[in-house]
């Protein structure tokens, strides 16, 4: 998304799953994935911000925070209604 890209902003990549989800219909092995992805691309990146439906935002900012204890950088879970 180059409209995203401009010199006030620090540098930054969009990930995004194929395909999307609804968040209610997330699972166990979801979180393992956006979990796996974090510790893949942890030496690449300050920090990990994740948009997410908010119906099981909870579960999965409460799971994400039991596979990456003593992560080091934060990780963000945030959506909107």
């Amino acid at each position: 998304m180059p409209e995203f890209h401009r010199p006030e902003m620090p540098d930054f990549t969009i990930h995004e799953y194929a395909p999307l989800m609804d968040s209610s219909d997330m699972t166990p092995e979801d979180w393992q994935h956006i979990a796996a992805d974090i510790k893949a691309h942890y030496d690449e990146y300050d920090g990990f911000v994740i948009l997410h439906g908010t119906d099981t935002m909870a579960f999965t900012a409460s799971a994400l925070s039991f596979m990456l204890e003593n992560l080091g950088k934060p990780v963000i879970v945030t959506g909107s209604q």
